[in-house]
């Protein structure tokens, strides 16, 4: 990934605001309903595990050790799963300012992603793009992008692209708006 927002940028773009999220754990709510949704799947994980390795340690014949092999095995997947979804998540919300950058330029608002891979995502304010405010009590989310999508089954569903619990979200809105309007 290069190092610089202009190494991106169109000829004629300039940096305007760059920032990240604020440290720290935002969407309690949220991540506590899915960690009380992955108790049981951690439980059962964990628990069938145990089982399965006690059931190596004290077979007495090769059926004891296969059963104790197939517990401790179908263990993994539910223990996997219940282990992101109760810890993993909590993990992740905390570490996203790390790994994820904003910017504001110009002509458009780019994201920079540093997960497993390296990505950027830059979206134009045009005149017709919809913006948004959201003030929380810790954190601001600007969004700037919305897009509807239809399933299989046809039903509609919108989403938006924002910049999530930044420390500016005012001033960061009414950059976009001055982009929106040409006075920037």
């Amino acid at each position: 990934m290069a190092e610089t927002w202009q190494d991106y940028f169109q000829p004629g773009e300039t940096l305007l605001w760059e920032g990240t999220p604020k440290p720290g754990v935002h969407g309690k709510a949220k991540i506590i309903g899915l960690a009380i949704f992955g108790l049981p799947f951690l439980v059962v994980g964990v628990g069938t595990g145990v089982a399965g390795i006690r059931q190596l340690f004290f077979a007495q014949g090769w059926g004891d050790l296969g059963l104790g092999l197939f517990l401790a095995a179908f263990a993994i997947p539910f223990a996997g799963i219940g282990g992101v979804m109760v810890i993993g998540q909590w993990w992740a919300a905390a570490e996203a300012h790390k790994r994820l950058r904003y910017a504001v330029s110009t002509r458009c608002a780019y994201i920079a992603k540093s997960y497993w891979t390296r990505s950027v995502e830059s979206y134009p304010i045009l005149p017709g793009s919809a913006l948004g405010l959201e003030k929380g009590r810790k954190a601001d989310t600007v969004w700037f992008h919305v897009y509807t999508e239809r399933d299989s089954d046809g039903d509609r569903s919108t989403s938006r692209i924002s910049f999530d619990n930044i420390a500016d979200g005012e001033s960061v809105y009414r950059l976009l708006r001055s982009i929106q309007m040409g006075t920037a």
